[in-house]
């Protein structure tokens, strides 16, 4: 089960990635981390009011805390190559960065997988890691209308790495609370995530010289709206199955968003996908398929 938890995972990050990193390039990365945080953090408070759930012990809340700041960090680094460079190198290499992480913090917990599932969560990170072979030069995508402006590769895989970091603490500290607080702590970290974008949002803001605040595009704010319902979804679907099984088996699966990432690219933004990245792909299916087994 935890499996396809996982999976379930991945997809919702990966949409979730491409919708809101488009609407990024719309509105500046920034914008779109902010209202995406606090999408997640209103549904998630609605739900807790409604079924009178508390939020946790201390413990639980400091861990949220901590969570939601580097799911916060994490997104800042995200969004910043998804809305200024390419998300067919952003989203592959982060998710690669998540899946070593994740994997080496699992272990340093005392988790010992079957010989077989290490045998899939090796084969998917070897898959995440082909996926995350950029487009060679005389295929890269020239940048889209409307992109502020271009990042070289170095930042590009500089923001992947510190987002993958940033990423594999939030799955850490997720881990650690487990499942029987069910989906409260969301909100504390959707709170904390929500509240740091914002202060950074707005020292970006005053900087610039406050500029006039404009009304959000209907174009844009659609967008930010599924995008951080489609995260809410992950972020409750990998507190169910790290609760259901080890760090060091989902954190690695959830890793395999990128599929759902670079495929819409390809589709609706013609970036290129290389006979790599597709190998990797059919190697990701069959890692899961060991991990299942194990």
């Amino acid at each position: 089960m935890e499996v396809l938890l996982g999976v379930g995972v991945a997809a919702s990050l990966g949409f979730s990635d491409f919708i809101g990193g488009s609407a990024g390039r719309r509105t500046g990365p920034l914008r779109a981390i902010t209202g995406i945080q606090f999408v997640g953090a209103a549904v998630i408070g609605i739900y807790v009011l409604v079924a009178s759930q508390p939020l946790g012990s201390v413990r639980v809340t400091v861990l949220a805390a901590i969570g939601g700041a580097a799911l916060s960090l994490g997104a800042v680094f995200m969004y910043t190559g998804l809305s200024w460079g390419r998300m067919s190198v952003m989203a592959p290499v982060t998710a690669a960065a998540v899946a070593v992480f994740t994997f080496a913090a699992g272990l340093v917990r005392g988790e010992r997988p079957s010989q077989l599932a290490l045998a899939g969560v090796g084969l998917a990170i070897v898959a995440v890691i082909l996926i995350s072979r950029p487009a060679p030069a005389a295929h890269v995508s020239s940048a889209p209308a409307g992109t502020p402006r271009r990042i070289s590769l170095g930042a590009e895989l500089a923001l992947s790495i510190a987002a993958g970091a940033s990423f594999a603490t939030f799955q850490t500290t997720m881990g650690e609370i487990g499942g029987e607080a069910g989906v409260a702590p969301l909100l504390v970290v959707r709170a904390v995530g929500g509240t740091l974008s914002l202060l950074i949002l707005l020292v970006v803001w005053r900087r610039a010289g406050a500029p006039r605040l404009r009304m959000p595009r209907r174009a844009t704010v659609v967008p930010v709206l599924v995008a951080g319902l489609l995260l809410l979804v992950a972020h409750a679907l990998l507190i169910e199955a790290l609760s259901l099984g080890l760090l060091s088996i989902v954190g690695p699966i959830t890793s395999l968003s990128p599929a759902f990432t670079v495929i819409p690219a390809r589709i609706f933004l013609h970036e290129h996908i290389s006979r790599t990245q597709v190998l990797g792909m059919v190697l990701a299916t069959g890692g899961l398929v060991l991990v299942a087994l194990g």
